[in-house]
């Protein structure tokens, strides 16, 4: 090994100073690196040219992929912000951390990646833009310093630009940087841009100039009109507005340079890793709809991620020879155990959902590698939705990916592999690929934590067992456990309505609502006739009054969380249970403007 002159010496003592003085004095420990986690709102990964766009939206956000690691196949864990950016600071899926839709809050319980981070000493702040990632819904939870801006204050008041642009969020992001001494940091930003209505400033907007168009077709109230998959959308409105998100993007990408010179500027560029994602895409009817939200294609699930290490922010770093790629699919649940990983937390919490994706992840300059094992080649990744009368799940393991319809109860099968694009639908092709990602989409997480059990049983002889449930809350889950004969719809999020023809054994289905709480209401019946004495509660097996009958949110345990014993009356025979909840829902209201502001961006019907 070469002998140090003296002045390579003194050249990095004078580093260390700066180092020490920008951070407030004395040098910050190099094993408890600064994190940053940016998330996009809608950003597509397929309209970056890090992840081959052929449009110029993301310079910034390309040269930091030359320099870290690209994750070709990661996916969001719902296709709408509130469920998936819980995921990625809880690292649980939806049907687990519960917070799903509008109403619900993170129970008190739960750590965050923010709690956990500011236990082991850090700094933690974090800088948001829409009231889906706010602190109306717990998301403050472990932040040192947290700001929506005033989206979750219930004497807000909308206005024209309730969102803050990404400029401001930059701004205030790297204000609360500059004044953060002695301690690693953790720093969340989220910016709302790409979301509709697609509003670039004018200088974006240039970028991709179309025929000029009035800025409100570029909203929910013009967009909307062509949510329908049956409606078609017009060639030039389509790129109209294509166009419009493009540039959202550009501004974007500009506003994380700025973020990344600012790390640079704070003297930490060189201990900082970096991670750059989105909470969903964004459907231009690639299979027929708009916007995000409902469905569970790779425009809307598919997410990029791009992970850069210490250095990677200093953009005066030439870039390496290459970017290094990772095929693996991962999920943002792996985003939490990951930047503990980095920051040296061990062990990590158990019970969560991710992994880490350290040993994947190219080391920073100067490092070697890791030895951390990265999550399984098999493993299953889920997406889940129950947003705007839409209830349906994905799941894919390996190529293969199944889209459930839970309200329809239909699926859809795809091989990724060979088909991208999800253009030709092999479920009934692979009905053993399908059979298998259905139970591993059942078993990943405990879906029915709280939930109601109707199971009907024959004499022996063929019946007709049917019925309706409604809640005052919403279905969470319906998991059906007939055969293909039976069927089940669920409509508007809070009527399930089902039927099984001539069933000759066992059958049911089970489901959970939202809150825990919400009262349900059924009515059945076998072979077209009330039921009423053919019902049998709990382990008691008490009966129902009347028919249809109520049964209260939280039952007496003397008939709700008993099973019945497995017998059959003559002519059929419903039984009826509840299972005990792992943690109740915690409820928040959301103001009237706010709620409105929601229906304007086409959240809330």
């Amino acid at each position: 090994m070469p002998e140090r002159t003296p002045g390579a010496v003194l050249l990095a003592a004078i580093v260390l100073v700066s180092i020490a003085a920008a951070c407030g004095g004395r040098p910050l420990d190099p094993a408890r690196p600064d994190l940053v986690l940016v998330v996009v709102d809608t950003l597509r990964a397929d309209h970056l040219g890090c992840y081959g766009y052929p449009r110029p939206t993301s310079p910034r956000i390309d040269a930091l992929a030359r320099r870290g690691t690209v994750f070709d196949a990661a996916w969001a864990a719902a296709p709408w912000t509130l469920p998936s950016i819980m995921s990625i600071m809880t690292s649980l899926y939806p049907s687990v951390h519960r917070v799903e839709n509008d109403g619900l809050r993170l129970g008190e319980g739960t750590a965050t990646l923010a709690s956990l981070l500011r236990d082991g000493g850090y700094a933690t702040g974090g800088f948001v833009a829409h009231v889906y990632a706010s602190a109306a819904f717990g998301f403050d939870r472990g932040f040192d310093r947290f700001d929506d801006f005033g989206l979750s204050r219930p004497d807000y008041r909308l206005e024209a630009g309730m969102e803050p642009t990404a400029d401001k969020v930059t701004g205030a992001a790297l204000e609360w940087l500059r004044a953060q001494r002695g301690k690693p940091v953790f720093l969340f930003v989220h910016y709302f841009d790409p979301h509709w209505p697609y509003a670039p400033p004018e200088r974006f907007r240039a970028l991709f100039p179309t025929p000029p168009r009035d800025d409100r077709e570029a909203a929910y109230d013009a967009i909307s009109r062509y949510l329908d998959p049956l409606v078609a959308i017009p060639d030039d409105y389509r790129r109209f507005l294509i166009d419009r998100y493009d540039g959202e993007i550009v501004f974007v990408d500009e506003q994380i340079g700025r973020l990344l010179d600012g790390l640079r500027d704070a003297g930490r560029a060189d201990r900082t890793w970096i991670v750059v994602t989105g909470d969903h895409g964004e459907e231009f009817k690639d299979h027929g709809s708009m916007g995000h939200g409902r469905q569970l294609y790779e425009e809307v699930v598919r997410v990029p991620l791009v992970v850069a290490g210490p250095g990677a922010a200093d953009s005066r770093q030439g870039d390496a020879a290459r970017t290094t790629r990772i095929p693996l699919p991962v999920s943002g649940i792996d985003l939490a155990p990951t930047l503990l990983d980095l920051a040296g937390r061990a062990p990590i919490p158990a019970g969560l959902h991710g992994r880490s994706l350290r040993g994947l992840i190219r080391p920073a300059e100067g490092r070697a590698p890791t030895t951390s094992s990265g999550p399984a080649r098999d493993r299953t990744l889920l997406s889940e939705t129950m947003r705007l009368n839409a209830f349906g799940k994905a799941v894919r393991s390996g190529p293969w990916k199944l889209i459930h319809s839970m309200d329809e109860n239909r699926s859809e099968l795809y091989d990724l592999a060979a088909d991208p694009g999800e253009r030709r639908d092999r479920a009934d092709e692979r009905p053993d690929e399908r059979r298998l990602l259905m139970q591993a989409m059942f078993s990943e997480a405990d879906l029915l934590s709280g939930g109601w059990n109707l199971r009907w049983a024959s004499d022996g002889q063929p019946h007709r067992f049917a019925g309706r449930v409604t809640t005052a809350g919403m279905f969470r889950s319906v998991v059906p456990l007939f055969r293909e004969r039976g069927k089940y719809v669920l409509k508007q999020g809070n009527t399930l309505e089902f039927s099984d023809d001539g069933q000759v054994g066992w059958s049911g289905l089970s489901f959970t609502t939202t809150p825990y709480e919400a009262p349900a209401t059924f009515y059945l019946e076998v072979d077209g006739r009330p039921a009423l004495e053919r019902i049998v509660l709990g382990g008691l097996a008490v009966r129902p009054p009347s028919m249809p009958f109520t049964l209260e949110g939280r039952p007496g345990s003397e008939a709700a969380f008993g099973r019945p014993e497995r017998t059959a009356a003559p002519g059929g025979q419903f039984s009826l249970w509840r299972t005990r909840p792992a943690t109740p829902d915690q409820p928040m209201t959301l103001d009237e403007d706010t709620r409105e502001r929601l229906r304007s961006l086409g959240y809330v019907d």
